[in-house]
């Protein structure tokens, strides 16, 4: 049985680091392994994964980490998780949903309800999983996005109070959606700092509209899903703006194909968060 875990501390902080004759060892006294990391005690030990090439297979744990992310971020729909994660395949997307509830992550107040929310020991592991996260599975510097951030920043009931509280701290991330004008019309685009010895903000991606409204419909909508900003400026940076566009229409069509009385299912949670 998994022990009682501390949601406020990252996964594996009881584990007792030995320093061997060439790389440390992670012990945990509570079940009796060894591993090479704390990503690889929680992959083989506490989810019983094997590893890949001697390893935790990093790009699974990236979802991962993205799904605990989404939770805690906002109601988390299937459909539009199956969209921007798993390339429309809803057997995957599932599956990786029904896993996580299983091992104790996530959990649903009935077996009908299909909005999540982080156990204790699912919001210690989203904790460990930023903390750990290695250069291998990305691109570059890792934004300032923190769990804290993810459950607290931009919660106001008062639209301008919510976008003023985000762009106030995501101006200092290395990739963040913000409001301008481009080419005299209202858009939302996307600034990212650039590497070099003077790592300016540089909007690599527009959206354009007509109105503000609209603009600021669409901005609300991106905001809401924080959590996902990182993996989507990656789009940007890594193939074209063109990507990032269908990706982000492609999740906003999704939305828009549900019903009336589900579409409350996207909006940033409002109940109590942990107190983090």
């Amino acid at each position: 049985m998994p022990r009682a875990v501390d949601p406020d501390l990252p996964w594996g902080y009881w584990l007792r680091c030995e320093m061997g004759p060439r790389e440390p060892r992670y012990v945990d006294d509570f079940t009796g392994g060894e591993y090479l990391s704390i990503r690889a005690a929680f992959w083989t030990g506490r989810m019983g994964m094997p590893s890949y090439q001697g390893e935790p297979p990093q790009q699974l744990l990236e979802v991962l980490h993205a799904i605990l992310a989404a939770v805690l971020r906002r109601v988390l729909r299937e459909a539009e998780l199956a969209k921007d994660l798993f390339e429309g395949n809803r057997i995957a997307s599932q599956m990786f949903l029904m896993w996580l509830h299983a091992c104790g992550l996530i959990v649903s107040e009935s077996e009908k309800d299909v909005r999540f929310s982080l156990t204790a020991e699912g919001h210690s592991v989203l904790l460990m999983l930023i903390a750990t996260r290695p250069d291998s599975v990305k691109a570059h510097r890792p934004n300032l996005a923190t769990a804290k951030d993810l459950a607290g920043l931009g919660r106001s009931s008062d639209r301008e109070e919510r976008f003023a509280e985000i762009e106030g701290v995501v101006s200092q991330w290395d990739a963040a959606f913000l409001r301008r004008v481009e080419a005299g019309k209202p858009a939302v685009v996307l600034a990212m700092r650039m590497k070099g010895p003077m790592p300016v903000l540089q909007t690599v991606w527009a959206l354009r509209f007509d109105s503000m409204e609209h603009r600021d419909a669409v901005y609300d909508w991106i905001c809401t899903r924080l959590d996902r900003w990182q993996a989507w400026s990656e789009l940007a940076e890594t193939y074209s703006s063109k990507e990032l566009t269908n990706k982000l229409l492609t999740c906003l069509a999704e939305e828009r194909c549900i019903s009336r009385e589900d579409q409350g299912a996207y909006s940033i949670k409002r109940e109590a968060l942990p107190n983090i």
